[in-house]
């Protein structure tokens, strides 16, 4: 190959990453201020998210696939799950209440249409392409996971069999989440909301720590997983209230839930899988989300709000879809990759993010973009007096 016809490509692979990053920016709004403070202006610009919080997406991200090719018990295991359920319940909580408190006409139909437009072409294409090939014999359950509803699949058949789709039990929970959340928030009153989301949380802690007592097992827990949601639903609730983000956002109390999520780098991995440490983190998680949302500073502002930060939060979902199928594909060529380790976790996470890269290059993106024919609002605008 001649220097230009190099310089030719490796400008034309620049574009690519280019053009991603242009599009994670769009509708980001303004930055977020330095430090965290309950009285920051909220940026009108930022209706649907905040950078920081992508960051925090971002991390939990990089947390299933350390879990799933290097380590499978780390000693912060729950960690990285119950952040991308806080953060998903928050976010899609934060958007439904200013759209609902805008005055607009809302469209509850076209809430689900362009939900359905981001998530399940990358789904379908996977789930499709699976079943072609028959993956861990994976069209005897494709039904399931393509209704999402694996996490009951799982659940009914006590197995993580095909493990190709284990994955997508969390999504199918917060999916399942989504589907009433809008219908609360649009049908009930703001007092309402809150009593059905802190009754979700509860009820959810309550039949998985009493399942055994109940005659369920152990499975049953990945039924009743939706706490951080709707703890990250009850957070957008009252992200506006000054008393309660005080004590959110102090610094002090940053620190504390920082000293939570560690805590079992110091009292031991076992400690990281009890009910009492998975309460903890929601408190903990539900602090760091509140404190993003406004903005941190310093070293945390670096770390979540940055370029590849917000590169990554644009393909982070195609990553989490794909990469136990690009896994089943590369390590049948190469078993020595099905070992956990840092070669496999560096191998399949580069793999995986160019195969989630084009993905929302060539398909996911012009769905996307389609997402504007259906307004989830409509402002009434009172006709004028004769």
């Amino acid at each position: 190959m001649d220097t230009v016809t190099a310089y030719s490509k490796e400008r034309e692979l620049a574009g690519i990453w280019v053009d991603i990053l242009n599009d994670s920016r769009a509708g980001q709004g303004g930055s977020s201020s330095a430090v965290p403070n309950s009285a920051a202006k909220v940026n009108s610009a930022a209706v649907d998210r905040r950078v920081q919080i992508d960051g925090l997406r971002t991390i939990a991200m990089i947390g299933v696939l350390y879990v799933h090719f290097c380590n499978p018990n780390p000693a912060l295991e729950h960690v990285r799950v119950s952040l991308f359920f806080v953060v998903s319940g928050f976010l899609i909580t934060h958007i439904l209440t200013r759209a609902h408190a805008s005055g607009s006409s809302i469209n509850v139909l076209n809430f689900y249409i362009r939900r359905s437009l981001r998530l399940f072409p990358a789904l379908l294409l996977a789930l499709s392409l699976a079943a072609i090939i028959n993956m861990q014999d994976i069209r005897d359950s494709i039904l399931w996971h393509m209704t999402q509803l694996s996490n009951v699949y799982f659940a009914l058949h006590k197995t993580w069999e095909p493990w190709v789709a284990a994955h997508l039990w969390s999504l199918n929970t917060v999916e399942q989440f989504y589907l009433l959340c809008p219908i609360a928030i649009f049908f009930l009153g703001r007092s309402a909301v809150t009593v059905f989301f802190i009754a979700v949380m509860v009820g959810s802690i309550l039949l998985r720590v009493h399942a055994y007592d109940l005659g369920f097992d152990g499975w049953v827990s990945i039924l009743f997983a939706y706490d951080p949601i709707a703890a990250g639903a009850i957070l957008a609730l009252l992200k506006d209230h000054r008393e309660i983000q005080a004590v959110l956002r102090h610094p002090a109390n940053i620190a504390l839930s920082l000293l939570i999520i560690f805590s079992p780098l110091a009292f031991g991995s076992d400690f990281g899988e009890t009910e009492s440490y998975r309460l903890l983190i929601i408190y903990a998680l539900v602090s760091i989300v509140s404190g993003a949302y406004v903005g941190f500073g310093g070293i945390a502002r670096l770390l979540l709000d940055n370029g590849v930060v917000r590169l990554f939060s644009r393909i982070s979902y195609g990553v989490y879809v794909y990469h136990f199928f690009v896994w089943w594909i590369v390590a049948g060529y190469f078993p020595t990759l099905y070992e956990k380790n840092w070669t496999t976790f560096f191998t399949m996470s580069a793999l995986t993010i160019v195969v989630a890269t084009l993905s929302w290059l060539f398909i996911e993106k012009h769905f996307d973009r389609m997402k504007h024919r259906f307004p989830v609002q409509k402002r009434f605008v009172e006709p004028a007096c004769p």
